[in-house]
């Protein structure tokens, strides 16, 4: 009987908490009301019009006139469609600023998180190279026709969305490129909730490094990697493996 009017008492306590949560709070003078609780950019079903406006501001900042890559002409939904979830990305400051690789991050995340709780690092960076492969090899002969090593910095950097739709800030320095690991903001407000136990130099050392170091693999080159820096930055540089260097 005790122990059935504990549950009860729990049971009230409970619905008394959440019930400004999931029923008529909501909409009290001070409750929050969906269009609150939801991210909305206010440009839903006019994305073409934000999309001829996006086309004409980046034709007119463009540093090169004429540069058919800053012409939408005729794109201009595309270009709206891709802007309008952005906005609501950067406006989606709770409980953290949200940026556009926000979604990226977070499934690369559970992801790694996931290999780690289960011992299964290595099997998933081989599986990722895999999938890769068809790419890393193309580039690779192109290395051999052409000699021409940044082939492979872009064939893993800025030729693949992979890695420039997740990476935010990155700068080229001649044969090196740098970046600022990407984790950080999502890892701040994760680790928090205790959905992630990673920090960032665990994703560098055990992720970043080996996973890289197989992507030149796959390319018939050896990546040269800077160990974790406390500011976040990496560097890196594609070399001819010793043996075949030594050959030419």
């Amino acid at each position: 009987m005790r122990t059935a009017r504990l549950f009860l008492v729990a049971t009230a306590i409970c619905a008394a908490l959440l019930a400004p949560a999931y029923g008529g709070g909501h909409y009290g003078p001070d409750g929050l009301k969906p269009d609150a609780f939801g991210n909305r950019s206010g440009f839903k079903g006019h994305e073409t019009a934000l999309g001829t406006a996006v086309a004409a501001a980046i034709a007119e900042a463009s540093p090169t006139p004429g540069d058919p890559r800053h012409d939408f002409s005729g794109r201009e939904d595309e270009l709206g469609k891709a802007m309008e979830p952005l906005i609501k990305a950067l406006n989606n400051r709770k409980p953290y600023q949200h940026e556009p690789n926000d979604a990226l991050i977070k499934a690369k995340l559970t992801s790694i998180q996931f290999a780690k709780d289960n011992d299964l690092m290595d099997e998933w960076i081989t599986a990722q190279v895999m999938t890769q492969m068809p790419l890393m090899v193309r580039v690779g002969k192109l290395i051999d026709q052409t000699g021409d090593m940044e082939l492979g910095m872009l064939g893993i950097t800025e030729r693949t969305a992979c890695f420039y739709q997740l990476v935010m800030d990155y700068e080229r320095d001649g044969d090196e490129i740098r970046w600022r690991s990407p984790y950080w903001n999502v890892l701040a407000a994760t680790r928090r909730m205790g959905q992630h136990d990673l920090t960032e130099e665990w994703i560098h050392e055990n992720y970043t490094v080996p996973l890289m170091k197989k992507q030149a693999e796959g390319m018939g080159l050896v990546a040269k990697i800077s160990g974790w820096q406390e500011d976040g930055w990496i560097s890196m540089r594609l070399v001819k493996p010793e043996s075949v260097a030594a050959t030419r």
